[in-house]
């Protein structure tokens, strides 16, 4: 009986040698977002070829979405229109339209700015 209780013991304190709990709660990082305000939000923005667009707020911050599917209308265009629905954010499950075209965003994350861009003076 005390061979088994000891065994028992051995076998549970193994048990537990192979699994490693959490070492501290999970953190995701922030999603990015785009707030809008009552006078609008959007200062500039900057196609990225088919596959994303560069977005700049009031604020001179630039923000770069990437694409579910290649916007084929940004490269020949001047105007996008934001599809959102304010006053939510402007988040990665938005999208823009050009000419008509839906381009839905698969990412939206903070960058310096476009390549080749001077960056925002404080």
């Amino acid at each position: 009986m005390r061979k088994s209780l000891l065994l028992a013991a051995v076998l549970l304190s193994l048990a537990g040698c192979g699994s490693q709990g959490p070492k501290g709660p999970s953190v995701s990082p922030a999603e990015a977002s785009i707030p809008f305000t009552e006078f609008g939000s959007i200062y500039d923005w900057r196609a990225d070829g088919t596959a994303g667009i560069y977005i700049q707020t009031d604020d001179r911050k630039w923000y770069h979405a990437t694409f579910m599917a290649p916007c084929t209308n940004l490269t020949s265009t001047e105007h996008v229109g934001i599809r959102t629905t304010p006053p939510l954010p402007l988040t990665k499950f938005d999208s823009i339209e050009v000419r008509g075209e839906d381009c839905f965003f698969k990412t939206l994350d903070p960058v310096p700015g476009p390549p080749g861009s001077k960056p925002a003076k404080p």
